[in-house]
């Protein structure tokens, strides 16, 4: 029997419009988190000038969080948007989210307790989320989620190369994937805005959960 290929799916423009700003609400919302753990073991002449980077960074995701819902609202509710993009057989949601917080929690104690580096703890987490968002990809639909992934995967190991500098402290650990994993989803949410306003429309949601 001949296979026969499948239709493409489509959504509203406006709904995936929707879907692009919920998802950089979340996002914005969850770097600033990774800000606030990041930029606290930062210390010294470097603290304005981080915090000052990450204001201008958060009022960027913010604002494109407001560009992507107001282009919704203006959307007609019948426009045809883009096909979606493969997937939506994944693992489910839930199911991502509950492995997601045991590999947290009990990585994260081990580091405390076992190998008493607490200063480790966000370098774990942002391997473990970072590691998150490639089933999310496939059960959400949005292959945005799979770059976000690998680079928050990848402050870690930058900060273990920035470790090895002369005079690095401890922190660094903290720092870099605080920082990092923050600035990745903040520019996340700009891109998905960016990326709205130069195509037919946008189904790469910026993230989900972090």
């Amino acid at each position: 029997m001949e296979k026969t290929t499948p239709r493409p799916v489509f959504r509203t423009r406006r709904e995936q419009l929707r879907n692009g700003g919920r998802g950089s609400l979340i996002g914005t919302a969850f770097g600033l988190m990774w800000f606030a753990l990041g930029q606290s073991a930062v210390e010294g002449s470097a603290r304005p000038a981080v915090l000052a980077a990450g204001l201008v960074l958060l009022a960027a995701s913010i604002g494109g969080v407001v560009y992507l819902f107001r282009m919704a609202a203006r959307i007609p509710a019948e426009q045809q948007g883009a096909p979606v993009a493969p997937g939506g057989d994944g693992p489910r949601f839930m199911t991502v989210v509950i492995v997601e917080a045991i590999v947290l929690g009990v990585g994260n104690n081990y580091v405390r307790t076992g190998l008493h580096r607490p200063e480790l703890m966000l370098s774990w987490s942002a391997l473990v989320v970072g590691a998150h968002f490639f089933p999310m990809a496939r059960t959400l639909r949005a292959p945005m989620l799979r770059v976000i992934g690998g680079l928050m995967i990848a402050t870690v190991p930058v900060a273990a190369l920035s470790s090895l500098v002369p005079g690095a402290p401890d922190a660094v650990w903290q720092a870099v994937p605080g920082l990092g994993c923050a600035a990745v989803l903040w520019a996340g949410a700009v891109y998905t805005a960016v990326r709205a306003g130069r195509t037919p429309a946008e189904d790469g949601v910026a993230t989900t959960s972090a």
